[in-house]
């Protein structure tokens, strides 16, 4: 039921002529659906249906939670070496979309060879990046009971690798913005940290201190406009939170997009030469709900 809703969005993004690029924040498909192979391919065509070219960061809902009865009791690593296969199949050089783009990827840096899908590139000096974060406290989330997928020590060690290339990443990409004096800086994640207060994942934010720790680091040193975007939690709101520390970043934004049945898109201007260098703006695709 949600396909027409989103052939509807790709539809009103293909008539933006001026759009760079897409960005997809993950959870690709219902955390309540199956992991299979024809559900990757089946995204594969639809995100190839764009004009533009597509910057795809995983979610939890396609590998993560793959242990889930009604999502096939995969074993979510395996499920995660056929997503890098099919999203990611030539890191760097190819992107998803009708045009291609060429992305910087940390698959090129010797000892993070596994991590095609993290990325970074640049555009009249400011600094995007893709960093593989996900939800369900960054894959460290116990397996569902009675599931055939058996946790692992494999899956904890895949944790603990790709935060650390994670946090590699944001070392890499504000090393480079501090060295070229960049306008800005945009990353985009899958998870919902836990920024906000009083809602899910305020006090536990377990898989994810590290990341968030470094964020909050880079942000002050920077001192210039940061914007994280996330998905996971589908509730479209831009502020700014406290990342680790109880204290207001002035230089500190955070976006999370649209999800679930609400496929709408949300409108990035990017302008170097604004103090403010990114602004944002709602688009609701007609006959897609509120």
């Amino acid at each position: 039921t949600d396909y027409p809703q989103f052939e509807r969005l790709t539809a009103k993004i293909n008539r933006e002529r001026k759009l760079r690029w897409v960005l997809h924040a993950g959870d690709i498909k219902a955390g309540s659906t199956p992991c299979s192979d024809a559900m990757f391919y089946d995204r594969l065509e639809r995100y190839n249906q764009f004009r533009a070219p597509v910057i795809l960061t995983l979610g939890d809902n396609e590998w993560t939670d793959c242990h889930r009865l009604a999502a096939g009791e995969y074993q979510p690593l395996e499920r995660l070496d056929k997503l890098r296969e099919v999203f990611y199949p030539e890191p760097g050089i190819v992107t998803l979309g009708g045009r291609s783009m060429r992305v910087n990827t940390q698959a090129e840096i010797p000892g993070y060879e596994s991590f095609p899908e993290n990325v970074w590139w640049q555009r009249h000096g400011v600094l995007f990046s893709a960093i593989h974060v996900v939800g369900s406290s960054n894959a460290l989330a116990p397996f569902a009971e009675g599931s055939a997928a058996v946790r692992t020590e494999a899956d904890d060690a895949e944790v603990a690798a790709r935060i650390d290339a994670a946090v590699a990443m944001l070392d890499l990409v504000f090393a480079k913005a501090q060295a070229e004096d960049a306008p800005g800086v945009f990353i985009m994640i899958h998870a919902n940290p836990g920024l906000e207060r009083g809602q899910r994942g305020t006090e536990d934010r377990e898989g994810f201190v590290e990341f968030l720790t470094a964020l909050e680091q880079h942000t002050k040193a920077y001192d210039k406009p940061v914007v994280l975007a996330h998905g996971d939690s589908h509730y479209f709101r831009i502020d700014q939170p406290p990342l680790v520390n109880d204290g207001f970043i002035d230089n500190f934004t955070r976006v999370e997009t649209y999800g679930s049945s609400h496929v709408h898109w949300i409108r990035v201007r990017v302008n170097p030469r604004s103090e403010q260098v990114f602004s944002f703006r709602q688009e609701l695709v007609e006959g897609n709900g509120e």
